[in-house]
């Protein structure tokens, strides 16, 4: 290591690539950065103690993906971005996660600013349940320099949601040069037509250095569906045999994508004044199941005779705005002043739905109606169905610069502190989309079918948010932090950092972190971190509450309810609120740059996490659960519900793995091949259950949750890249292993069946996605100094998840139109996606 002269104060914040300057090399192939006074190469930061990798924007786009999430998946394999249907909002969010946690235990940022989490989170069967992430899809790739992903604990540093690690979006400053680039593709059935545009150009500001650079990037994908034909029957074909046409859909939803983003810098003096800011607004038209033609409590058949598709119009919008001022304080030392604003709004409209219980009121008030007066008063057959809101509002103040102690290397210091605010809001959906008949009545109508079956109330599919669940919630933080690193001689690195927090609704905490990195030769060094750090509980968490309707077999209302953290019901059971979340993270590994050509990474991690934020499952009013708990039953009772459930700090877990990295360059037939290697493994255990006193485990922890935080992501997952330059030709072969999920949901374990049922007479207990690997090739031509040609197969081989068998409990209760799965899916159902795409610069 050169002389403690070139540390940057920023690294001892254990990121230092967030706010270090990227280089490019001089042959333009790989791009460095500047950690701990040292250049490395562009897989992994070799000379840090803390594990980073460092992906420019070349590795992302060379591919056929489009999206952030699902480019770093490729490339990345402590990266996971599961995919899940037919659960509400997930046809346009997926849960980004890092070393098989959950999404809202990384923190993301942008320009080493944190990024607002998106406004919604997947309420039940699905990985990341309960857990607001970051919507990683609406930062579009064309407005990317680089990402840096840190795979180790960094609450000491950036606070809340950094227990998994750090993901920070570099955006581009590039000035004097257009770029962009044009994309289709399509998969190997035929469908998911998909057309991409993104532009890009940079403009200096005066002659000192400032620049505004521009992005616009537009995407337009087509749905996909590989469900198959199905046995429910219709109104000319007799339930048992298959329909005439694929009525159901199982695959990508119809996307739109339009998003703008600038990066801009000004010298003042020899301060600076910078700003980013971006837009980005998504759409997917995604379903739910089929309804049959004969389902008396769903169907109106005077108004779809042979059944139909409920359809969901998910729409999401994103904002955000940046503006800081940093320079010298002296010569020695630096401030940084900032402020960061970001909202994210989510909306659910539903289409080519119903509201059954519309036509059955009307029915029953006029019981000699003809079909065509029941088809006229059957209500909308779509409308907006509610939505949720989320802002934050960041400022920070940074100060670092260098203590001189004599006789001795110099304290690298850094000192800040931090203002959060956030608000949260729940927006109730129109009448139709939850009402009990045209009144709104406290009890439904005999179906128009069946008079012995009551219909259902609200929308099909999505039934819409209710008044009683609007809501709005609003929390502030603080902290104040230090960090420092030195040298105890020219080969030992330490580091340490200290932070405290206080957060409005939930309570305070102090954390710190030790870090430290040993050369034991010139090329080889350990490299070791000790942590502690927190994760407060998200408002969308705290302050999320739904009533949602059911039919109990006499035509009564039955409602359940999700009870507001802190609220009668859950008080009563001692869960008083939600508390922070806190961890213990280790993490020891080693650095060996073999050679010139040939760097090696490897890092075990051990993340120990306490008071885990769970949704637990539902308590009957008056059951065997709450008879013990009288206050508790009264006060579920008094909100109308029949049975209740609320989130609880409900489990301690311990997530353990290795992460190895490998990079290899050499020169091969006149050409240069790039080769990587990179793997992660890890496993989770629960180990405690925080039930309340008399309450089974089973309530604050229910078998399906379990499976999905232990088993829902892949336990093993691996990349291996060729990446192969000659003239003005390039090509790529990656290969990418998928480790077995396993879940219960939409299993045996899920939905109790009587085994006669089966053709087997024994239903599969879980749903299973097999292990694969996914082989991705792309050919790319400089024609000129302007124009590069590419063209590529994503998935060569075609490999999906075995399709379901005649024992599985998601193909029968499906009519056999499921195809696949549907949740807990790392790399989809689609099989092979082929592209052809034209990069320009000027």
């Amino acid at each position: 290591m050169t002389g403690p002269i070139k540390l940057s104060p920023v690294a001892l914040a254990l990121f230092a690539s967030t706010c270090a300057m990227a280089q490019q090399a001089n042959d333009e192939k790989i791009e460095t950065i500047s950690v701990l006074g040292s250049k490395v190469s562009n897989r992994t930061a070799t000379e840090s103690t803390s594990p980073i990798d460092i992906l420019d924007t070349k590795q992302l786009n060379k591919g056929g993906f489009t999206e952030l999430g699902q480019s770093l998946q490729s490339i990345a394999p402590s990266f996971n971005f599961s995919r899940t249907q037919v659960s509400d909002g997930s046809d346009l969010f997926r849960p980004a996660t890092l070393r098989g946690l959950q999404p809202d235990q990384t923190l993301v940022l942008i320009n080493g600013k944190r990024r607002h989490t998106q406004a919604i989170f997947g309420l039940s069967g699905t990985v990341g349940a309960g857990a607001a992430g970051t919507d990683m899809n609406s930062i579009p790739l064309m407005a990317l320099k680089n990402v840096e992903i840190l795979r180790d604990g960094a609450a000491a540093r950036y606070g809340s949601d950094a227990i998994a690690g750090v993901i920070n979006l570099s955006l581009n400053d590039s000035t004097g040069v257009t770029t962009g680039f044009f994309q289709a593709g399509a998969t190997g059935e035929g469908d998911g037509d998909t057309y991409s545009f993104g532009l890009n150009r940079g403009f200096d500001l005066g002659n000192e250095g400032g620049f505004i650079n521009l992005s616009l990037e537009y995407r337009d994908g087509d749905s996909t569906n590989r469900a198959e034909h199905d046995t429910g029957g219709s109104s000319t074909i007799a339930p048992g045999e298959l329909s005439d046409e694929v009525r159901w859909r199982q695959g990508n939803s119809d996307t739109e994508f339009v998003s703008v983003f600038y990066n801009a810098a000004l010298p003042v003096g020899n301060k600076e004044l910078y700003s980013f800011a971006g837009f980005s607004n998504r759409t997917a038209f995604g379903n739910g199941f089929y309804r049959d033609f004969n389902r008396a409590e769903r169907n109106v058949p005077q108004v779809y005779p042979d059944g139909f598709l409920p359809r969901i119009d998910n729409e999401a919008q994103d904002i955000s705005f940046a503006v800081g001022f940093k320079g010298e304080l002296s010569p020695d030392w630096n401030f940084d002043l900032s402020t960061v604003y970001g909202e994210n709004q989510y909306d659910y409209s539903s289409s080519n739905t119903i509201n059954a219980s519309y036509a059955a009121q009307y029915l029953a008030q006029n019981p000699s109606a003809s079909a065509q007066d029941i088809a006229d008063n059957a209500g909308p057959t779509g409308g907006y169905s509610g939505g949720f809101r989320f802002d934050q509002w960041t400022t920070n103040l940074d100060i670092n610069g260098i203590i001189d102690i004599s006789g001795a290397e110099p304290i690298y210091l850094s000192i800040g502190a931090e203002y959060r605010k956030e608000n949260y809001q729940i927006v109730p959906g129109e009448v139709a989309s939850y009402a009990c008949g045209t009144a709104n009545a406290d009890r439904s109508f005999p179906s128009v079918i069946n008079p012995e079956v009551f219909a259902d109330c609200g929308f099909q599919a999505y039934q819409g948010l209710r008044p009683d669940a609007a809501n709005k919630a609003d929390r502030s933080s603080y902290a104040l932090y230090v960090e420092a690193e030195t040298l105890l001689n020219e080969d030992w690195l330490v580091s340490a950092a200290l932070r405290y927090e206080d957060v409005s609704n939930s309570n305070d905490d102090t954390i710190w972190k030790l870090a430290t990195r040993y050369e034991v030769t010139e090329d080889f060094a350990v490299r070791a971190a000790a942590s502690t750090g927190f994760r407060a509980p998200s408002l969308q968490q705290s302050g999320y509450t739904a009533f949602t309707t059911t039919l109990g077999g006499d035509g009564a209302l039955a409602t359940s309810y999700t009870a507001t953290a802190g609220s009668p019901f859950p008080a009563a059971l001692g869960v008083d609120g939600l508390k922070l979340e806190s961890s213990d993270n280790y993490n020891l590994g080693f650095a060996w740059d073999a050679s010139s050509d040939l760097s090696i990474t490897l890092d075990f991690y051990q993340i120990k996490i306490y008071d885990r934020i769970n949704l637990g499952s539902f308590i009957g009013v008056d059951s065997d659960e709450l008879q013990n708990f009288p206050a508790a039953n009264t006060a579920l009772a008094a909100t109308g519900a029949v049975q209740g459930n609320f989130f609880s700090n409900s489990l301690d877990s311990t997530t353990k793995g290795v992460d190895f990295i490998a990079s290899y360059s050499l020169e091969l037939a006149g050409g240069d091949l790039d080769i990587a290697f990179a793997a992660n493994k890890n496993k989770t255990t629960i180990d405690h259950v925080n039930s309340p006193a008399g309450i089974p485990e089973t309530i604050a922890l229910d078998e399906q949750r379990r499976s999905f935080l232990t088993h829902g992501q892949p336990q093993e997952r691996a990349t291996l890249t060729f990446d192969y330059q000659k003239d003005k030709w390039s090509s790529l072969v990656r290969f990418n292993y998928f480790g077995e999920t396993e879940v219960s949901y939409f299993a045996g374990k899920h939905i109790t069946l009587p085994d006669f049922l089966s053709p087997t007479n024994d239903w599969q207990d879980t749903s299973v996605v097999e292990s694969a690997v996914l082989v991705d090739v792309n050919v790319g031509y400089q024609l000129n100094d302007n124009i590069n040609l590419s063209m590529g197969i994503d998935n060569l081989f075609d490999e999906t998840p075995d399709e379901l068998g005649e024992d599985e409990v998601l193909n029968f209760i499906t009519n056999g139109a499921m195809r696949y799965p549907l949740r807990a899916l790392p790399y989809g159902f689609d099989g092979m996606t082929y592209y052809a795409k034209v990069n320009f610069s000027f």
